[in-house]
């Protein structure tokens, strides 16, 4: 006997736009992060996960001007603290600091995220955005960068440089907490 949807299946449909879905997924299954949703709705998944993740508080990131990688820190730090599996975002941010774009652009595994400088990069150009920062976590809860993360920012430094876009600051997440390039020294001041 099939069971009718749930409500939790009714509110995902409700929020997700018509997509097809395979006849083993319901909406609520989209929610499991195991379960990699269609391209089509990727995104709205991503975010309503993050939503669910954050209790329903609203997102403020976007209202408000950066001063300092504690402002981004401690957001993502909420945000991704007990996430399993290794994800990478990007924030894009106006001359004066202000947020301009908030995006995911890559999830991996649970140890590690393949990503290219261009996606990284792309979605700054795209939105004009000045300056970016770049954030990921460690689901291991060690927010220590390792040499891929280093290897990784010496990149994407020098090519915001080439594209005139300020490289502000590289964050990892971990439960112990988060880690700064800037703050650690690691990349200069801009």
């Amino acid at each position: 006997m099939r069971r009718g949807p749930t409500r939790i299946d009714e509110l995902v449909a409700a929020i997700l736009p018509k997509a097809p879905l395979a006849s083993h997924l319901t909406p609520s299954l989209l929610l499991d992060e195991q379960v990699t949703p269609p391209a089509k709705v990727a995104e709205k998944v991503l975010a309503l996960r993050e939503l669910i993740k954050s209790g329903g508080r609203a997102d403020n990131l976007l209202d408000r001007r950066i001063s300092s990688s504690r402002d981004i820190g401690e957001h993502y730090l909420s945000l991704l603290r007990g996430d399993t599996m290794e994800s990478l975002h990007v924030v894009g941010l106006d001359s004066r600091n202000g947020v301009r774009l908030k995006q995911c652009v890559c999830r991996g595994g649970v140890a590690r995220c393949a990503v290219l400088p261009r996606d990284v990069l792309r979605p700054i150009v795209l939105h004009a955005a000045a300056a970016l920062v770049v954030v990921h976590n460690h689901p291991s809860g060690d927010p220590t960068p390792s040499s891929e993360d280093i290897s990784l920012t010496e990149c994407l430094v020098a090519g915001a440089e080439l594209l005139g876009i300020r490289f502000l600051d590289h964050i990892v997440v971990g439960a112990q907490g988060y880690y700064s390039f800037l703050d650690a020294g690691l990349i200069a001041r801009r």
